[in-house]
């Protein structure tokens, strides 16, 4: 299994997606079906694929499939968002940094309770991506399954039914 593609909000969703296209060695071009201004960013070896759509347009369900549509009044006046993404890239953690500082973006290295460690890049300063270099990603692999979640947490495993 795998993720086809995530859309992240930003106000300069160009500066973006050229960003993060950079990060990812990959292309940034336009989404027409995102709506005016939307981006996208490609990894270089075209397997991650990063919507970039203006802040405020929400998805909403229509006739023919749901699209992203502006939110006539935002429903809070925070850039922050619920959700966030990790990314697995071939960079070292300090190119990643150097790229995300280059763009104005807040960045540090982060480590996650001993499990791995992140670069946390706070996209316009809003929006957070966990970059994992190969390093990193060698430890997330390491640590994070469902088997050691349990063991170290504590949790029981649900039934499937």
């Amino acid at each position: 299994m795998m993720i086809a593609h995530v859309s992240l909000p930003a106000d300069d969703t160009a500066k973006v997606a050229e960003t993060l296209a950079r990060i990812m060695n990959g292309t940034a071009v336009p989404i027409p079906p995102g709506g005016p201004g939307a981006w996208m960013a490609w990894s270089g070896d075209e397997l991650v694929e990063i919507e970039v759509i203006p802040r405020g347009a929400v998805m909403q369900p229509a006739e023919g499939g749901g699209n992203w549509q502006p939110q006539a009044e935002a429903a809070s006046t925070s850039r922050r968002s619920e959700c966030h993404f990790a990314l697995c890239v071939d960079r070292p953690a300090k190119e990643v940094i150097d790229i995300a500082e280059a763009a104005g973006w807040p960045s540090t290295i982060c480590d996650r309770g001993g499990f791995f460690h992140v670069v946390e890049v706070w996209i316009e300063d809003a929006f957070l991506m966990e970059v994992l270099d190969p390093e990193y990603t060698a430890a997330y692999k390491a640590s994070m399954s469902l088997a050691n979640w349990h063991s170290v947490f504590g949790t029981a495993q649900a039934a499937l039914k």
